[in-house]
């Protein structure tokens, strides 16, 4: 059995991301992408802050992340 300690098994941030946000609800997607929008609308929010939000909200679907209960 190898000792883990010595060499862990490396994480690949990216992919993981992807596949927990495969497996979200939409709800909860679209609650994401509306904190990522408010604080790219935030005028106490970083610069660089805003640059990580306007990213994720890209990966998230960008306006298609959304969700209405109306929509089908």
């Amino acid at each position: 059995m190898p000792d883990l300690r010595e060499n862990p098994k490396q994480r690949d941030i990216p992919n993981d991301a992807a596949q927990e946000a495969a497996n979200q609800a939409p709800e909860e997607i679209s609650n994401q992408a509306r904190g990522h929008k408010a604080n790219l609308s935030n005028p106490n929010t970083s610069e660089q802050s805003k640059e990580n939000s306007k990213q994720k909200l890209e990966e998230l679907g960008g306006e298609g992340a959304f969700f209405s209960k109306d929509s089908k």
